[in-house]
């Protein structure tokens, strides 16, 4: 938290006015646009590879309470859109696996397991 207030701080010193608008969209974002429900989530952390959303945050290394919150209560749409990006992304690049092993009959999935990747 300290520094939080430290990078705050160092922040406000640079405050311009057009920055009140950007701070107003943040709230908005986490206050009124619809949130990723809980169990949305958990559909997103499981096309990701695991199996709960504590297993997917202990993987990123966020913070237990976070994880724990997000599971509960899902999570802002900002940070949604982060992770249905990467769920695109990763679907992406397993159709792309599947259509290497199909043309040169080398299995890349086994690799990638290999090296303890989701």
């Amino acid at each position: 938290m300290a520094t939080n207030l430290e990078q705050f701080a160092r922040n406000s010193l640079h405050f311009r006015p057009s920055d009140v608008r950007l701070m107003l969209e943040r709230l908005h974002s986490h206050i009124v646009k619809p949130r990723m429900s809980a169990d949305e989530l958990l559909d997103v952390v499981r096309g990701l590879g695991f199996e709960t959303v504590e297993a997917f945050g202990k993987q990123i290394g966020l913070e237990d309470r976070t994880a724990e919150s997000w599971a509960r209560y899902g999570l802002s749409r900002d940070a949604a859109q982060l992770l249905l990006a990467l769920l695109n992304y990763r679907q992406r690049l397993v159709d792309a696996m599947d259509d290497f092993e199909k043309t040169t009959q080398i299995p890349l999935d086994g690799f990638f397991e290999n090296q303890h990747l989701p």
